[in-house]
């Protein structure tokens, strides 16, 4: 009935004109399980759709030079309108004036000229190396992006986790919340009939308060943890969604036994993949820079057609122009530089020397890392054991506790005492299960193979 009547107020509000004034509560949630949300996050994710960007101006950079590598065809046009024609001195024996030089003038008042040239590139090292640096490039780009959606997957999975994880501390303290709240009118009506002080009800309306700020200040958390989750898949701020996963199923997901016992392979790790490949860019611009000591060789091929007239009538079929073509052979060959191509190789030799030191330190802060992750992995998870034992221990001490406390065989004292004790264990418990899953996330990132 509540479906039905939402309708039909949506509908009505269309017809009205007025439904964009409520778009929320039109909304139909969103239901994700925790690999719906990681496909969803894929696709929408504001981080991974520049890494899809970057991929594709990678790509176009590889077509950008090869182009170069093909034929180069480029046109023109010039016009010139001379204001005052240039003056020359001529011997006057050319004229039978011997002795003296005259000055004439000569040329056209008016010039045009349309212009055609091509150009291939016969050989060039820079070119050569550049095109495997740009595919090589290329390649970077799209293992960046592998790199980017496993962050982006993990960063899903995090805060889906989070989420869970805020929403059971909710459930435990609400529990609590409503026994608490219970007792507090037990204990009034207890006190009406002479039987307890005062203070044991000060006691319990002390502990109500506390508890219902710290639920306020936990479900303020939840609502950050929802709309981070939203954030990180790419979901619009006002659209509403519904976890279908529970910490059931992460805890029965856990697979500690196949964690702690799989191999691991640096070749095979995503951040040591990325290293490699910029050892290869930093060999393929020591290779790049050393090309600046081949030759180039351009064969060119152009055509010229000009005319010159007194008057403007260029566009006048009787009129003539006159064609220029030529082709020929460029060779560039370097020679001296005063140290410049010099010490650029130096530098990129020196880099690739760097990226050597660089790859023997990843190796061994993957493996320190490795060992850590492994160690906090099983530590964690130990202590996720100890402490959800011991929140069924003290849930049950605390209920036994007001169970007696409601018969008078225990005092507000000891109550009081073993609900601090069970709000510590609940508190202890969260934390080692967020301590938990975290660490698992990270462990199994690290051993991931790609």
């Amino acid at each position: 009935m509540i479906r039905q009547a939402i309708a039909f107020y949506c509908i009505a509000l269309t017809m009205s004109g007025f439904f964009v004034q409520e778009p929320a509560l039109c909304q139909v949630p969103l239901s994700f399980s925790l690999k719906q949300a990681q496909d969803y996050a894929y696709e929408n994710n504001y981080d991974l759709k520049n890494s899809r960007f970057d991929v594709e101006i990678a790509r176009k950079m590889v077509k950008q030079n090869t182009s170069i590598g093909f034929p180069q065809i480029n046109a023109g046009a010039d016009y010139s309108d001379y204001l005052q024609l240039a003056t020359w001195l001529i011997p006057g024996e050319f004229i039978n004036q011997p002795g003296k030089e005259i000055p004439i003038q000569f040329g056209s008042k008016y010039n045009f000229t349309f212009r055609a040239t091509a150009s291939q590139i016969i050989y060039s090292g820079q070119y050569l190396v550049g095109l495997r640096t740009a595919k090589a490039f290329l390649e970077t780009s799209r293992q960046k992006m592998m790199k980017d959606q496993m962050d982006v997957r993990d960063l899903v999975t995090d805060a889906y986790i989070t989420f869970l994880i805020i929403q059971e501390n909710v459930r435990i303290l609400d529990s609590t919340y409503i026994t608490v709240s219970q007792m507090v009118k037990e204990a009034k009506e207890i006190l009406r009939n002479g039987l307890i002080e005062d203070i044991d009800v000060d006691q319990l309306e002390l502990n109500q308060s506390n508890l219902e700020a710290t639920l306020m200040n936990i479900k303020n958390q939840r609502l950050v943890a929802y709309n981070y989750l939203k954030f990180v898949m790419g979901l619009n701020e006002n659209q509403q969604i519904v976890l279908t996963d529970n910490l059931n199923y992460f805890l029965s997901s856990l697979g500690y036994d196949a964690l702690m016992s799989q191999s691991f392979d640096y070749n095979r790790n995503i951040d040591y993949k990325l290293l490699k490949k910029q050892q290869y860019m930093a060999l393929m611009q020591y290779k790049l820079s050393k090309t600046s000591y081949h030759p180039t060789l351009t064969a060119f091929i152009g055509f010229n057609e000009n005319a010159q007239r007194n008057s403007w009538n260029f566009f006048q079929a009787y009129q003539p122009w006159y064609m220029t073509s030529s082709w020929g052979l460029s060779l560039t060959i370097p020679i001296w530089s005063s140290g410049i191509r010099k010490y650029s190789v130096d530098q990129a030799r020196l880099n690739v020397e760097k990226m050597k030191v660089l790859d023997a330190k990843t190796k061994v802060a993957l493996s320190l890392q490795l060992e850590t992750q492994r160690n906090e992995f099983n530590n964690y998870y130990r202590v996720f054991l100890n402490k959800q034992k011991g929140l069924e221990t003290a849930r049950k001490i605390y209920d036994k506790t007001v169970a007696k406390y409601r018969q008078g065989i225990s005092s507000s004292t000891d109550l009081n005492q073993k609900y601090n004790q069970f709000l510590d264990s609940e508190s202890e418990y969260i934390q080692s299960l967020m301590d938990l899953l975290k660490s698992r996330i990270k462990f199994s990132k690290l051993l991931e193979q790609v």
